[in-house]
């Protein structure tokens, strides 16, 4: 068969796909590849009306063999990779799609999902840095916050996740399942505000009460000196722990973040890349290392927060 009676067959297959005849349609295609093993245009239909018809290990074969015959076009690995996804096979998912991010670093939806099977694998700092990219790249991606916002919420963000499930919201304001993944972030956030004790008030007898007979929690009032020193003391906790928690945000965005972004991108990059994969990542792990440090710190300063509130709530007790 000519290569032209390869092609009448695939452009008779398409315009059965047009009038919804898929039975028809894969038969054309089906007959083309038998004349042509290396007909591109045979294995992307078959790669689509498996994939429609849930057929993954079909739809596989032939995005893979797509991979080959055209292996610099990006579409087929991004293919590839998000049918990886729906098979569940994400380390294979991560790595076909960073060789999509290699030939078209412009790509959001090769982003976007590298995004989902980094956050399956647990990866979620990264998984983070590709929804933000697919974002940067394409900023009516509604999806990539909603997503975004998903993996907040894993890492127990909920005030970021909140922030993300807006912004889904605000450029598609039908999304349904930002709506709820932003009434259950909210529900979260207004739940811990309920459970949160007022501070600097000394709890009632009753409150207290040990079971004891014996025992009696007296409420004690504060002098003037004291509450004095409650507010002087409370005012220099929060000073602190505002400073850190600035800081710590700061860090991220100028250090931590470019630093994973750095390495994601070198990492898809290969042996292409013009800085090596051992120097990003040390920058990385001291990017890091650094912002432990800043973690640690700053829940010293909440842990003395609530010491000094457990002290100033500290009823007296007479036998």
């Amino acid at each position: 068969m000519s290569r032209a009676e390869v092609e009448g067959l695939c452009k008779l297959a398409r315009e059965c796909l047009q009038l919804e005849q898929t039975k028809q349609a894969k038969e054309l295609f089906e007959k083309a590849i038998a004349a042509d093993i290396d007909c591109s245009d045979a294995h992307d239909g078959l790669a689509t009306i498996a994939f429609v018809e849930g057929d993954v290990p079909a739809a596989i074969t032939h995005f893979v063999k797509l991979t080959l015959l055209k292996p610099m076009e990006s579409r087929n690995f991004i293919n590839l990779g998000a049918i990886y996804n729906k098979q569940g096979e994400y380390a294979k998912a991560v790595d076909v799609l960073r060789k999509a991010i290699q030939r078209d670093k412009r790509s959001a939806e090769s982003y976007y999902n590298l995004g989902i099977a980094q956050r399956k694998l647990k990866q979620y700092q990264m998984a983070i840095s590709a929804y933000r990219e697919a974002a940067r790249l394409n900023p009516k991606m509604a999806e990539a916050y909603q997503n975004l916002g998903n993996v907040y919420m894993d890492i127990d963000n909920v005030q970021m996740a909140i922030i993300n499930f807006k912004k889904a919201l605000e450029i598609k304001p039908d999304f349904e399942r930002a709506r709820l993944a932003l009434e259950k972030a909210e529900s979260i956030t207004n739940s811990a505000k309920e459970a949160e004790n007022p501070f600097g008030r000394l709890v009632t007898a009753q409150a207290l009460q040990t079971g004891s007979k014996s025992s009696i929690a007296m409420v004690r009032e504060l002098t003037d000196a004291e509450r004095y020193d409650d507010r002087h003391e409370v005012k220099h906790l929060a000073d602190e722990i505002e400073r850190l928690s600035k800081g710590g945000l700061e860090f991220m965005k100028q250090k931590l973040e470019p630093a994973i972004v750095e390495l994601q991108r070198t990492m898809a990059e290969g042996e292409k890349a013009q800085t090596s994969l051992a120097d990003v990542a040390d920058a990385y792990h001291e990017a890091r290392n650094q912002w432990a440090e800043l973690r640690k710190a700053l829940k010293r300063k909440v842990l003395e927060l609530r010491a000094h509130e457990e002290l100033i709530n500290a009823p007296e007790v007479t036998l």
